[in-house]
């Protein structure tokens, strides 16, 4: 009994059947084939830097969210109601813009103390909206009457 012989593997002569990979170049060194595969490897997080990844990126106690949701609905009232029809409508738009260009400090929600409160410059935010409000009421000027911020979650 003669043992069959296997047949020899046949070496290609086309390089595009290789991956490109391993097309020309110097063989790497185990150490760049190290750090090329410890993109694969699992992230090791120890609990706290877990949950801090979880969490808002700032936190608000909720005093703060709720002065956050007066401010809020304060400017988009001042921006969705500027050019309002209705008159309820340019009520709602005349009272946020009196309460925005208010600067009395003596009620706890007042717009200078709501921006205090929240880290914002009062002053900065209110030239803001009335710069807006100038350059919406300008002829023309179609796109500037689109309100600057929208409502949280849409």
């Amino acid at each position: 009994m003669s043992a069959k012989k296997p047949p020899k593997a046949q070496t290609s002569t086309h390089r595009s059947r290789a991956p490109f990979w391993t097309q020309g170049g110097a063989p790497r060194s185990a150490m760049i084939e190290e750090k090329a595969m410890m993109i694969f490897q699992p992230d090791i997080l120890i609990d706290a830097q877990f949950q801090s990844s979880q969490r808002r990126r700032f936190h608000l106690d909720p005093e703060r969210v709720l002065m956050l949701a007066v401010l809020q609905d304060a400017v988009v009232c001042f921006q969705e109601h500027v050019a309002a029809k209705c008159k309820r409508k340019q009520s709602m738009h005349r009272d946020a813009e009196e309460w925005i260009s208010n600067t009395d400090r003596s009620y706890l929600f007042s717009f200078e103390n709501v921006c205090e409160a929240l880290g914002f410059d009062a002053d900065y935010m209110r030239e803001g909206l009335l710069r807006w409000k100038r350059t919406s009421r300008q002829p023309g000027s179609e796109k500037s009457t689109r309100p600057i911020i929208g409502r949280v979650g849409t």
